[in-house]
């Protein structure tokens, strides 16, 4: 009994060592591999730099062909990606679109279908390199398809925003795709002012997320235009509606109604109170100048800082808060004047 246990445990301990033989040899093969191949691919954008230079450059010269080992094809696209990255000339994009056009497709389309995510975004990732307008329809038939992911459909979306195509109002207001708030203002940012106006035109359809970063974006390019939009989201029952559309107006610099404005400083929402204090001082709105002061004593830490920042944009703001620190019997107050302006002090 015993010589049969010891016999079993010796078989076991050699198959281990067996399996964990020819688990070494093969990572050991694939490490030489894989270094061999990079050791190749380093060599080949060494030996063809100058030419894909010259080429993307001027123009005179042929381009390299992307033809025999796997290794050379992967060097010539990592020097167009180089070289996408640090020549920014009009003729040079139109040359890289080009090239990439007429060897790289195939290549692009493949890796497009691949089963690995990395692939497929690395590939992505290229398209928007290299401004492959051309492929947008393999885009819209990649996007329907179901395994894809949230990051590659709005990496998708980017693309179709970047490229003017006119199915991305569509995308975006019919998407349930719980995309980040940044995936979108992203996007947003990306597509030309004809689609934007599209957008604007369906934007009571629009999911409520999308809405927001409309909003978003209005502020952030400060889009002057959209400011009737802007207005209108004032009235809005929506309470973060009406906080972004006073950051877009804070942003955009756009003339907001007094009358409403002055509706925001006593409002039971601190963040709406801090919102039309940032208004006020990025718009100089000194007629709001009493208003300011009061929210000086405000229970929030934020809108007393947002409103003596205010103040202090005002062309005698430091007077003011001078007169606040001599004057007012609150120490909330007291204690921002005199934090605002050891600030300023700072800054000068």
């Amino acid at each position: 009994m015993i010589e049969v246990s010891l016999v079993f445990l010796f078989v076991l301990f050699i198959s281990l060592f067996f399996i964990l033989l020819t688990l070494f040899l093969y990572l050991l093969i694939e490490k030489y591999t894989h270094n061999e191949s990079k050791r190749k691919i380093e060599a080949y954008k060494e030996r063809y730099r100058l030419d894909m230079f010259h080429y993307l450059q001027d123009g005179e010269k042929s381009p390299v062909i992307p033809t025999g080992e796997n290794e050379k094809f992967i060097s010539l696209v990592e020097l167009l990606s180089d070289y996408s990255n640090v020549l920014d000339s009009k003729d040079v994009r139109t040359r890289i679109s080009a090239y990439a056009k007429e060897y790289l497709t195939d290549y692009i389309k493949k890796h497009l279908k691949k089963s690995r995510w990395s692939l497929r975004m690395n590939a992505l990732f290229t398209i928007e390199d290299f401004h492959m307008i051309h492929l947008s329809d393999t885009l819209h038939q990649m996007y329907e398809k179901p395994y894809i992911t949230s990051a590659e459909r709005t990496q998708i979306l980017k693309l179709f925003a970047k490229f003017n195509d006119e199915r991305i109002i569509e995308y975006l207001a019919t998407s349930k795709e719980n995309f980040s708030d940044f995936a979108i203002l992203s996007t947003l940012s990306h597509v030309e002012e004809g689609r934007f106006d599209e957008l604007v035109q369906q934007f009571h359809q629009l999911d409520i997320r999308i809405q927001y970063m409309v909003i978003e974006t209005i502020g952030k390019l400060q889009l002057l235009t959209y400011r009737e939009l802007l207005q209108s989201q004032l009235h809005s029952t929506n309470e973060e509606m009406r906080i972004r559309a006073l950051k877009a107006f804070a942003n955009t610099g756009a003339p907001i109604s007094q009358e409403i404005l002055g509706q925001y400083f006593d409002n039971e929402s601190w963040q709406v109170r801090m919102m039309a204090a940032k208004v006020t001082g990025a718009q100089k709105i000194t007629a709001f100048t009493e208003q300011l002061i009061t929210l000086l004593s405000d229970t929030e830490y934020v809108v007393r800082a947002e409103a003596a920042k205010a103040i202090s944009q005002f062309q005698f703001g430091k007077s003011m808060l001078n007169k606040v620190i001599e004057e007012t019997e609150d120490g909330f107050a007291r204690d921002m004047a005199l934090e605002w302006l050891e600030k300023e002090r700072g800054y000068n």
